[in-house]
């Protein structure tokens, strides 16, 4: 499952090779963090910085590409649904099974922004979890 994609695929070509643990896989789709080794992994919980990869990396790869342009947007999957309350949120993400979400009831790394949809309806639906519109908030680029 892709947990996240980009709002505008045009964003893709914004990307930037980043040295990835070897000995882990990361999936397409999915919001990296930096180990203390300063190498890409899937982000979790407790991620105080983030960066977006569409393509992620097998194991045995030394490199990533992340979307490094701080205005891209990305459309991912909430933890609960949405609500108009929830335009403008600092937000979390929360770790499910194997699935990154957008934990909306959650504030403490404050990761993702939720912004909203201007020109597209079919974003921000009110009472649905999927295709919630974010930003990331702290950026990867800031911490390595």
């Amino acid at each position: 499952m892709q947990n996240f994609r980009l709002y505008e695929e045009r964003d893709a070509s914004r990307a930037l090779p980043i040295p990835k643990d070897p000995a882990v896989a990361i999936d397409g789709g999915k919001l990296v963090t930096v180990d203390a080794a300063k190498l890409a992994i899937e982000a979790d919980a407790t991620a105080t910085a983030v960066a977006y990869t569409q393509d992620g990396g097998p194991v045995g790869q030394d490199y990533i590409n992340i979307i490094y342009d701080p205005k891209v947007l990305l459309v991912g999957t909430a933890d609960a649904n949405f609500a108009s309350t929830d335009l403008y949120l600092e937000v979390d993400i929360v770790i499910s099974g194997s699935d990154q979400l957008i934990d909306l009831g959650a504030s403490t790394t404050d990761v993702l922004k939720v912004v909203p949809n201007t020109f597209d309806t079919g974003v921000n639906v009110v009472g649905q979890a999927e295709d919630v519109l974010v930003k990331i908030n702290k950026h990867l680029l800031e911490v390595i």
